[in-house]
This record gives C-alpha cells, structure tokens and sequence, in this order.
C-alpha cells in the first residue's frame, strides 16, 4: 500500500486523493460507461419509435428490446464494479490517513508548539481523515459528469447541428452557475467544520475528565462551556445548511431553464419536420438526462472539495507539527540490564533508536473497556505474570473483572498497576517508564520495584521517577 506525500507538499490534498490511481482510473473509465449507458437509453427508445414502430416492424422492435436490455446489463455490471473499485480506494486512503496521524500523535517525540486536547487530536484522526477520504469520488464522478455532457453534445448533433452545439455551450453554463453559487457554501463548510471539531473535542476531554470534574464539583462549569461550543455548531451547521439549500435551488433552478428551453427549440424544429418524432424524444430524453450530471458537478466540486481542503490543512498541520524534544537535553543513560533510575524525560536521542526496540509507558495510559485480562494481553498466561509482577493481584472481582469505560470501576491505583502490567506483558527490548507507581501505597510500591527488577533484570529499564523505591532497586544502587 503506497504512502502518501509530504506532508510539506503544495499538492498534498490532490497528490492523497490520487494516490490510488490504480483503482480510481479504471473506476472512472466505469462510472463514465454506466452513465454513457443512461444516456443510450433515449436514443435508443427513438431509433425504436422510428425504425421499428412507425413502420410496424414487429420483429425490429425486438431487435431494440434485445439493444435495450443488453445496455442495462452493461451498465448494471460496470456501476457494481466502478462503484466497488473507487469506494476500495477510498477505505484504503482513509486507513492510511488514520494510521498516518495515529503515528504521528502516539511519536515519543510528541508535538511542539500549538497545545492540542485529546478531543482535537480524535477529531483529526476520525473526522478531517474520513473527510479526506471521502473527497475520492472527484476522482471519478467529475471525469464520467464531463464525459456525459460531451456525449449529449455528439448525439443531439447528430440530429441537428446547431442544437447539438447548444448544448455543449449551454452545459458549462449552468456548470459555471452551480460553482458560482456554491462560494456561500465553500465558506461555510470550513466554519461548520471548526465548530463541530471543537464541540467534538470539548466532548472527548470531557468524558475523559468526568471523574476529575465531579471530584471538584465543575460539572456545571464544563456544562456551559460545552454549551457555547454546542450552540455555534449548531449555528454554522444551520448556516451551512442553507447555503447548501440555497446552491441546490440555484442549480436545480438552472437546470429546469435549461431543460425547457432545448425542449420548446426541439417541439419548434419537429412541428417544421426539422427531425422526426423518434429524433425529438431522443433529444428531450437526453437533456433530462444530462441535467444531473451537469448540476452534481458543480455540487460535489463545491461541497466535497471544499470540505476536504478544511480536513486536509487541519491534517499537514498536525504532521508537520516539530518534535517537542530538543537535542539540548541531557544525553541517554547508559543502556544496562536492569533499572535505570532518571530524573529527567527520557531524551530525544532515544527516540532516534529503530521504534520496535523500546516501549514507552506513560505515566496517564489508557485503559479500554473489557475485562483486567483483556487490557494487557492477549494471551491470559502471560497477562496474568505481569499482573502479578504489577502486584495487582488484589484487584477484587480478580483479573476476569469488566474495568468499565476507560477504567472507571477501577481505583487510581489499580489502573495504574494494569497499564504497568501492559507494558511488562509487551517484553520490549528497552523499557521506559514514566512515574509508574505514584498512584501506590509505599510498601507495593516497593513490591514493585522489586518484582520489575527481578523480571527485568536482563533487559534495560529506564524509569523516570523520584521514588526511593525505585531508586533502591537500580542497577548498582548502594
């Protein structure tokens, strides 16, 4: 699976989205038959009404039936393929995407500069990654709507000349509309986009403090902030709603004028016997066909692009975000079997090692819904010895007990015990710990340390702590 640009790439948005050409070239060329085959069906239906029932041939009309029915298989198996090949396109983009901005939020490096809440951090990774994501069908729906205007333009002047050439003007035309309205929706697509993004990520950082604010009694503090980025979401969800609203009637609106006009000129030329009735059909049958794929071209190029270049800069912005470790740190302790006890982060020349050699723990990790087990590993033997290395085998209900959202069943200090038992269940080559047990009475806490060492003890420990404990089990300690 490709990678994707630079991230310091002018064209990066484009460059992302094509990225599949292998899969959305062939789409494209499918999308454009099945509406090239929509567009047959009028003509067809015509060249029936002219050839086979004005003269009362029988046998003709099935001729046209047999044409007819062979189109929709046609078009039946290259919309399931197209649709297939670039909906595939899109889900392996978005998987890149997601895994591209995970990597970069979970870097031991970290983000300098601009401060991001959890909430913001989900929101990049999920939504602007969908969105971007999504933005794969102008790789293919533009190229089969401009085809199909091409294609109307050929076959009305086949009829007649001059009309065929109205058509192909007057299609760019009411194109040229649908962009020209849709500047109110660009704009404020990027505006909804904001305000949802910051009502989801005060959300998230709330639900991940909840126990903290009912601890300080700020619940109805929390409450109305929320509630101010709640109303102007919803304010510039309205707003961009309407002009969506506004930009489908403008179009739609153009559309109907186009309709009716190449539909007076063609009644006009047929009651002069300027084209048969079989020929009128057909050009009116084409002009309300060609009336969605000319009003969605100026539709998806305002909405979905429009959307997708809001994701995409909230995305290289966050890529491109510098490391918060300075290479003005003190140098890496030296890497022995056993503990090695630091005051300070670990330092940026670590980070600097191939990321499958080292593990670091955090001091606040995660804990997923499901049982004690379930959160270190998957493999209940192994998960159990490092429990009892994290000496959490006290937690009641014992190791087989659901910990809730986040670990809400569970003390401070019993999560914290689970997350160190992760960390020691993953036996990375170097581990690092940061504060692993301030949550700890002394006494297990000595525990421990004490345990940690002995299943450690050939291998690299770095802890980043104060903790005597801690201190008296390192390699070397007097």
């Amino acid at each position: 699976m490709s990678a994707l640009p630079q991230a310091n790439d002018p064209r990066w948005l484009l460059k992302t989205i094509f990225s599949r050409k292998e899969r959305t070239i062939p789409a494209a060329i499918l999308i454009s038959l099945t509406f090239v085959c929509n567009g047959l069906t009028p003509v067809v239906v015509g060249q029936a009404i002219d050839r086979a029932i004005a003269v009362g041939s029988i046998s003709t009309l099935w001729v046209w039936v047999v044409i007819l029915l062979g189109i929709f298989i046609v078009n039946a198996a290259a919309g399931w393929f197209g649709r297939a090949l670039f909906q595939r396109a899109g889900l392996e983009i978005g998987h890149v995407l997601r895994m591209t901005v995970t990597d970069r939020i979970l870097h031991p490096r970290g983000m300098a500069g601009k401060q991001r809440t959890a909430g913001e951090l989900l929101a990049i990774a999920s939504s602007d990654t969908q969105r971007v994501a999504d933005a794969v069908i102008m790789t293919v729906f533009p190229f089969a709507e401009i085809t199909s205007i091409i294609y109307v333009a050929v076959m009305v002047s086949s009829v007649n000349l001059p009309l065929g050439l109205g058509v192909l003007l007057g299609g760019p035309v009411v194109v040229m509309i649908s962009l020209k309205s849709a500047t109110p929706l660009r704009k404020r697509s990027g505006a909804r986009q904001r305000a949802l993004a910051a009502a989801s990520a005060t959300a998230t950082d709330v639900v991940q403090g909840l126990r903290i604010l009912k601890g300080l009694g700020a619940v109805d503090t929390v409450r109305s902030r929320y509630e101010v980025v709640s109303d102007k979401a919803y304010e510039k969800t309205v707003a961009a709603n309407g002009a969506q609203a506004r930009l489908n009637a403008v179009t739609e609106t153009a559309g109907a004028f186009y309709v009716i006009i190449v539909g007076v000129v063609s009644g006009v030329m047929a009651l002069a016997e300027m084209m048969t009735v079989g020929e009128l059909i057909t050009v009116v049958g084409l002009t309300q066909f060609i009336i969605t794929p000319m009003t969605m071209l100026g539709k998806n190029i305002a909405s979905r692009w429009a959307t997708a270049q809001a994701s995409g800069r909230r995305i290289q912005e966050l890529l491109l975000a510098d490391a918060s470790f300075s290479t003005s740190q003190p140098s890496l302790p030296a890497l022995r079997p056993g503990i090695t006890v630091v005051s300070e982060m670990p330092p940026a020349e670590l980070v600097n090692m191939p990321r499958e050699k080292y593990l670091v723990a955090p001091h606040d990790a995660d804990i997923f819904e499901g049982t004690v087990l379930d959160n270190v590993h998957p493999d209940r033997e192994r998960a159990m010895w490092a429990l009892e290395i994290a000496a959490a085998e006290d937690i009641p209900g014992g190791f087989d007990r659901e910990v809730g959202e986040n670990g809400g069943h569970l003390s401070g200090g019993q999560r914290q015990r689970v997350a160190l038992a992760r960390a020691i269940a993953a036996d990375a080559e170097i581990l690092i710990l940061q504060d692993p047990t301030t949550a700890v009475d002394s006494v297990t806490e000595q525990t421990i340390a004490e345990r940690v060492a002995a299943a450690r003890a050939d291998k690299p420990t770095i802890v980043y702590t104060n903790a005597p404990a801690w201190q008296a089990v390192e390699v070397g300690a007097k």
